[in-house]
């Protein structure tokens, strides 16, 4: 029970400075990796050991399509204006556990394990450490900076947009999991003050340390819980790379009331605006145009000339990302379709429903979703006689079955902080995939791709057509 205690603030005494002691720390983490693997399982018993290797790393799930993926990071400004993504991208190697010194850490920096303790609220150096300890050596089992693929084929690209709270990491095994069936995929770190933490560069000064403060506030009215500053550690090759600036980082914006129309409604609009540059800055690479990248990487981005596909773009985003999606459906015409993963309705205005024209899934979990916000999905004409606007609810999910702490987080854990619920993480994420590459596929007209038919039309014993609640509209019962 440590690690709960520690974990959710709560214990016989409180939370007090023994669980905290570095050999406690120790302990539970050695616990933690001698009972869960990659895949959540316990200890296989002693016996002979199965031939088939696999990395001794702690890692995500490996995309299940034909392509190994590479990924690389972009940041086109210094400042907080400029574009920053992870691209996903397939590559040549063909064994992605023979490479595993070159998969990137899931928490690329120990300030994102701060960020996500920031965004729930608890205090930082407590809880921004223990998330580091438990997501600090989880790998993607993607290749860093691996060369783009050999190809003369042209690929289908996807935007991906995080929910409240995210990050471009976040979402790690279903966009690279995308990325292996074909698709360039782009995943924003939004600047709107949404995500759990994001950094930019400002000009040096005498003070050399990095700091991290409150998006939006002065940090000398921050109480210590949401301010750490300075932070001590080495600067990074980016900060060596870029001898006239040092990083600046910036925190989920915390507001009074959170579910504040006026404000999410003004974020929403930033958000597609950050879409648009984006989906340009894809077509300025494509085109063979000359595009900055201040991280200072050695990717050439030069190899994505004439590589990408942009007749079939599509964006794809969770949560806040679901408003987000539909608002860039309405808004931004170059996309051809979208995925919405269990959408958060509230910061779309009457107007942006009424724009939406393209092919749209909506994937919903079975325990985040309520009727007003579900009432609203139906305003996009879903689960019509075309079939272009699906609406789909997964048995057995909650609302983070769409990202990654239900694969390394140990399972009795993730159920009481609601990272996962009654469904196996594996087959949660199985099921979503399928269902998203699949309607993907079906309106990007992806040649001899599986459609995966029974998924979208509920004939799956884990579908639901439409929803689990009992959604009443204008004196008529929807379907449910």
């Amino acid at each position: 029970m440590d690690l709960q205690y520690l974990l959710c603030g709560f214990g016989p005494e409180g939370l007090t400075s023994r669980y905290l002691q570095l050999p406690n720390l120790r302990r539970i983490r050695g616990i933690h990796r001698r009972r869960f693997r990659t895949n959540g399982s316990k200890v296989a018993p002693k016996g002979p050991k199965p031939k088939a290797k696999r990395a001794g790393r702690r890692h995500l799930p490996v995309g299940g399509g034909k392509y190994t993926v590479g990924c690389v990071d972009l940041m086109s400004d210094y400042s907080v204006k400029g574009t920053f993504i992870r691209l996903y991208y397939p590559t040549n190697s063909k064994d992605v556990y023979k490479r595993e010194v070159q998969w990137p850490l899931w928490l690329p920096r120990k300030q994102y394990g701060h960020g996500y303790a920031y965004f729930r609220r608890k205090n930082m150096k407590v809880f921004g450490t223990i998330m580091n300890w438990l997501g600090g050596d989880v790998y993607v089992p993607v290749l860093w900076q691996a060369p783009f693929i050999d190809s003369n084929d042209v690929f289908p690209v996807i935007v991906f947009t995080h929910g409240l709270g995210g990050n471009r990491t976040t979402y790690s095994t279903l966009c690279s999991d995308i990325a292996s069936h074909g698709y360039i995929v782009a995943v924003l770190e939004h600047r709107d003050g949404s995500a759990s933490t994001t950094y930019c560069f400002k000009e040096n000064s005498a003070d050399k340390n990095l700091t991290l403060v409150e998006y939006n506030s002065e940090s000398e009215n921050s109480s210590d819980e949401g301010v750490i500053s300075p932070i001590s550690e080495l600067p990074s090759p980016t900060l060596q790379q870029n001898t006239g600036f040092q990083e600046q980082w910036l925190l989920y914006d915390r507001q009074e009331k959170e579910d504040d129309f006026g404000i999410r409604n003004k974020q929403v609009y930033m958000r597609v605006e950050e879409i648009r540059r984006t989906v340009d800055l894809l077509e300025a690479l494509n085109a063979g145009k000359e595009v900055r990248n201040v991280l200072g990487l050695h990717f050439d981005l030069r190899q994505l000339k004439g590589c990408m596909d942009l007749n079939r773009v599509a964006v794809v985003g969770h949560s806040f990302g679901g408003a987000t999606t539909i608002a860039a459906l309405a808004l931004e015409k170059r996309f051809r379709c979208g995925v919405a993963l269990d959408s958060w309705m509230l910061p779309l205005d009457e107007d942006l429903y009424k724009k939406v024209d393209q092919p749209l899934l909506l994937i919903n979990t079975e325990t985040f979703q309520w009727p007003d916000n579900v009432h609203d999905m139906y305003k996009l004409d879903v689960n019509n006689k075309r079939n272009d606007r699906v609406l789909i609810t997964i048995r057995g999910t909650c609302h983070q079955s769409h990202s990654d702490f239900q694969f390394f987080v140990p399972s009795k854990l993730a159920r009481l902080l609601e990272l996962r619920h009654a469904l196996s993480p594996k087959i949660a994420m199985e099921i979503n995939n399928k269902a998203t590459l699949g309607f993907l596929s079906k309106h990007l007209d992806i040649p001899d791709e599986d459609h995966h038919e029974n998924l979208l039309l509920g004939e799956h014993p884990l579908i639901i057509l439409g929803t689990n609640l009992d959604v009443t509209a204008d004196d008529q019962v929807l379907p449910v």
